[in-house]
């Protein structure tokens, strides 16, 4: 299986992600063995401190050196967005932070209201562009409501990505049922590594894949693994995902204790 993993901080130096060139290089070397063929790379940008403008030429020298190396992995610039820029709505800027050279502006959603994200969505789409929420389950609006979430996703141009690591529970029980909650909902568009280092949070997403064909089914996996990311990188609007029914779970579970299975 071949993956495209549209959130992750490989490039050194820039933010929280890889510390220096040899955490990068594991990082790839970690995400080519899984099957990860290519990497949006999305620093967060933070105001006064990195901007982003820079980066296409951070990502050619760390390309040379997997070239050196001769390690098969493919990066692309992306940008991980603060709300307090996406709030402002300065086209010109969101415009340079998009994912690869298409409409998708990946949104940081931590430690944000509901009102906070509502705004920042909408100054983002009068920009032309697609809200990607980064890991909505890490959000505690979220979490205490996931339908609220949904109001946003409503019109079917905002678009959730999850973490693989929450889904594994990798960040504890609250989050990992919010990415579940968010899952059965169709809420979920894009699973993501979000890796920041080659230990804890390391690049990889066939776990993650395989926990949701059990979960959502094949069809679901194959939009949020394969053809969502694909979707990502040619610049088109992303696909929604299927709902899948607690209700009908229940109801086969009451069959069953009825029947004495």
């Amino acid at each position: 299986m071949r993956f495209v993993d549209t959130h992750c901080h490989i490039v050194p130096g820039v933010d929280d992600g890889a510390s220096n060139i040899d955490v990068s290089l594991e990082m790839a070397r970690i995400a080519v063995t899984d099957g990860i063929t290519t990497i949006i790379a999305t620093p967060h940008i933070v105001e006064g401190f990195y901007d982003g403008r820079d980066l296409e030429k951070r990502l050619e020298a760390l390309r040379n050196v997997l070239t050196e190396k001769e390690i098969d992995l493919g990066l692309v610039a992306g940008a991980e967005v603060p709300m307090s820029a996406c709030m402002a709505g300065d086209k010109n800027i969101l415009e340079g932070l998009t994912l690869g050279d298409g409409p998708c502006l990946l949104m940081e959603t931590a430690e944000t209201s509901f009102d906070q994200v509502a705004r920042a969505v909408y100054q983002v789409r009068l920009c032309g562009l697609l809200p990607v929420l980064a890991h909505p389950e890490r959000t505690a609006f979220v979490q205490k409501n996931p339908g609220r979430l949904k109001e946003l996703l409503a019109n079917g141009d905002v678009f959730c990505q999850i973490t693989a690591a929450s889904l594994e529970g990798l960040f504890g029980k609250t989050v990992q049922k919010t990415a579940y909650s968010l899952l059965k909902l169709g809420m979920a568009h894009l699973v993501a590594s979000d890796a920041h280092s080659a230990g804890r949070r390391n690049p990889h997403l066939s776990t993650s894949r395989s926990l949701i064909v059990k979960s959502a089914g094949e069809e679901n996996a194959a939009v949020i693994f394969q053809k969502n990311p694909a979707r990502v990188l040619a610049g088109d609007d992303l696909l929604q995902t299927s709902a899948y029914g607690r209700d009908e779970v229940s109801k086969r579970g009451l069959l069953s204790r009825l029947l004495g299975r």
